[in-house]
């Protein structure tokens, strides 16, 4: 089972094998669980820290990393509004 630790390096490991489509730097601004997958909710640093809301993102796609292979999948929001929606937070070390 993966710990969310191992799940933000395979997050970032697939993000630099397969750069997300997004202006300004990826940033992770918090993770979230449920019993079979972990979610990072990541957009640009600019919108998150700096609060620049011309980098908000609009495509509405989210990231599952599984808990217990590590495979990571890009999947589309609207598909998983009730498993995101029941997910629950899950702290990770910066």
């Amino acid at each position: 089972m993966l710990s969310v630790n191992e799940a933000q390096q395979a997050f970032q490991q697939f993000a630099a094998r397969r750069p997300l489509l997004l202006d300004g730097t990826l940033y992770v601004d918090e993770w979230y669980e449920d019993a079979s997958d972990y979610l990072p909710v990541w957009g640009a640093r600019e919108f998150y820290v700096d609060g620049d809301h011309s980098y908000a993102r609009w495509d509405q796609r989210v990231v599952f990393i599984d808990k217990a292979s590590g495979a990571v999948r890009v999947e589309y929001l609207p598909d998983h509004v009730v498993k995101v929606g029941a997910m629950t937070p899950v702290a990770v070390a910066r």
